[in-house]
């Protein structure tokens, strides 16, 4: 049966690596999540699954409660329980509280693709939603110009997309995030009332909360309070940023320049990363500390783009884009022309540059990337 069956796009399977072993030959239709049973869930990787296969452990209060934290973190994600000893108690208990089918492990692959195919067949069409292309911003230092380049990208990208298509920039620098400030919107409420929801996140609560910045990109605003770094839960950042996906065109995060726990999951779950600096020796040696980094976590190259922003169109500099690259080993995707004045000017009226200087070379630079971009996304995808 598993020959004759073509499983559908999407399906995660997340078990320890010895069950995921048993399933090498249907291997290449599935998406493989090594997780212990005590391990916490990557929801980042979730985020994209049509339907998620996760090994449970009756015995385990954590395995339990991570199914629940599934079915409330995304419940159109059909799951289906793996059990070692399928008995009518535990099963009835999955099955009340929403799983979709139960099956028994070690996996018998005929027995699985069968559940997989019974499973999707009762997905309700409306609910299989193809999500946004989802791209986080980190800047190498503070100041770097990260959040200017993140609020006219937005808008140029969904303009890009098609008359009707709205980005959403959610703004995740806790401490000086100034999204909002810098598209002229007054948020009533901010990215604390998402994430305080206690499971009651949808899109209507997503509307009330995003603050209409431009004609073609809403916003997520910061927390109006200072908070502490590590205040935030990836737990409910990742319901955030799913609703998120599937209610805009595309969708931004601006990060902190500190990397804690919770922005780096962000960065491991996102389509792409922007990695915005300057060309100063002091940018250069943090973005290649971050650069670093994220590789030696597994983030695969391809999917961190470097932009280097305020360069100055002259002949003779003392560093070059060549030079970073060099300095790097790493390929700069774009870099940005030194418009400080003009962007300064726009800023302090809550516009993007275009509103005020149309044929800027900041903008023709914001086109240029933005079309960059998208062709990496095209690959990537």
């Amino acid at each position: 049966m598993s020959q004759a069956v073509e499983l559908p796009q999407g399906v995660h399977v997340v078990a320890d690596g010895g069950t995921l072993a048993g399933l090498a030959p249907i291997a290449g239709q599935l998406s493989m999540v090594e997780c212990g049973i005590e391990d916490p869930l990557p929801l980042g990787t979730l985020a994209t699954a049509s339907i998620i296969v996760i090994e449970v452990d009756p015995s385990s209060r954590n395995s339990l409660e991570r199914v629940d934290r599934l079915r409330k973190g995304m419940p159109n994600v059909p799951v289906i329980a793996g059990l070692a000893e399928v008995d009518f108690a535990t099963s009835r208990k999955l099955l009340r509280d929403g799983v979709s089918d139960i099956v028994a492990l070690p996996f018998a692959i005929d027995e699985l693709v069968t559940a997989i195919a019974d499973t999707a067949s009762q997905i309700a069409p409306e609910t299989q939603v193809e999500l946004a292309p989802f791209i986080t911003v980190l800047k190498t230092l503070g100041g770097s110009g990260a959040t200017t380049i993140t609020t006219h990208l937005a808008a140029q990208l969904a303009s890009d997309m098609g008359e009707g298509c709205r980005a959403c920039v959610i703004d995740l620098d806790l401490q000086s995030g100034d999204v909002s400030s810098y598209l002229g919107c007054t948020p009533r409420m901010t990215l604390s009332d998402l994430l305080e929801t206690e499971g009651r996140l949808d899109d209507d609560l997503l509307g009330a909360v995003a603050c209409q910045g431009n004609a073609q990109v809403d916003v997520i605003a910061a927390p109006s309070e200072i908070l502490p770094i590590e205040a935030i839960d990836f737990d409910e950042l990742s319901r955030v940023i799913a609703i998120a996906r599937r209610h805009y065109d595309v969708v931004l995060v601006d990060l902190p320049s500190t990397l804690t726990n919770w922005s780096l999951s962000t960065v491991f779950a996102a389509d792409m990363t922007l990695m915005v600096g300057t060309l100063t020796i002091p940018s250069l040696r943090h973005a290649k500390r971050y650069l670093d980094f994220l590789l030696s976590m597994g983030i695969a190259r391809q999917s961190i783009q470097i932009v280097l922003n305020r360069v100055e169109k002259k002949l003779f500099k003392t560093i070059s884009a060549s030079d970073a690259e060099d300095a790097l080993k790493h390929p700069i995707l774009a870099t940005i022309t030194e418009e400080q004045g003009t962007i300064q000017t726009a800023q302090d009226q809550g516009e993007l540059v275009d509103a005020i200087h149309k044929r800027s070379k900041f903008s023709k630079d914001i086109r240029n990337l933005a079309d960059l971009l998208a062709d990496r996304l095209t690959e990537a995808m």
